[in-house]
């Protein structure tokens, strides 16, 4: 079904009929791959005579960010300022300061950031382009890939899933509203982090004022009992 304006969009928004998600493919009866695809393995289970069913786990490894040659972080280790430098770098490879994220990099921050990959239909007519993604955190000076993803499908107004046979044009442009949308959550998820910070910076403030306005209060008190 689909679910567009004409003219909106160069690429197809379609709806699942089964699980209702947001899409760029449908099968011929109405559903998106996955539904396609846990279909088939429900069937496959149920079918005594199926053979194998692979149940191997097709998300992405937990990697860490590209890192410079050996050398390149040899020299980073002799000085400090450039090690400084180093890491500064690599937390700007994900996060807009202020934006995304805190100003200075930050141990244990996390963020999601967009993935891609393409895999065969499962009718074999064709490739399908898919959008996905991933959960970082910010450890040893280094972006390192620590969940699949914490986004929640309805948390994206966007398909994630294309055939491959649509022009790059529309590729692109789909590419680029999954990478926007994916940044406007890390952009929620900074700005209601930030406000807890900002709260408990205040009422931090306050607790000290009227700390420092209290004490000595004993003092003015007389000791001659008269």
């Amino acid at each position: 079904m689909r679910t567009q304006a004409v003219g909106e969009k160069v690429y197809p928004v379609l709806t699942c009929g089964e699980c209702f998600r947001l899409t760029g493919w449908l099968s011929g009866d109405g559903r998106c791959d996955a539904c396609v695809r846990r279909a088939q393995l429900r069937a496959a289970y149920r079918d005594s005579h199926s053979g194998w069913v692979s149940v191997a786990d097709t998300r992405h490894a937990p990697t860490r960010a590209p890192t410079r040659p050996l050398r390149a972080r040899l020299t980073v280790g002799v000085s400090p300022r450039a090690r400084a430098r180093e890491v500064a770098a690599r937390w700007l490879a994900y996060v807009e300061p202020g934006d995304t994220g805190p100003i200075d990099p930050e141990p244990g921050y996390e963020l999601e950031i967009a993935r891609r990959d393409e895999v065969e239909l499962t009718d074999g007519t064709g490739i399908l382009v898919r959008f996905s993604s991933v959960t970082y955190r910010f450890a040893d000076g280094n972006w390192q890939q620590i969940e699949q993803t914490k986004i929640a499908h309805r948390d994206i107004a966007v398909p994630a899933e294309f055939p491959a046979s649509l022009p790059v044009e529309h590729l692109v442009e789909a590419w680029g509203d999954y990478q926007a949308a994916i940044a406007a959550f890390n952009r929620r998820i900074w700005a209601a982090e930030d406000g807890r910070r900002e709260s408990q910076r205040q009422a931090g403030e306050a607790r000290a004022e009227a700390l420092r306005e209290q004490q000595h209060t004993s003092d003015l008190l007389r000791e001659d009992n008269r």
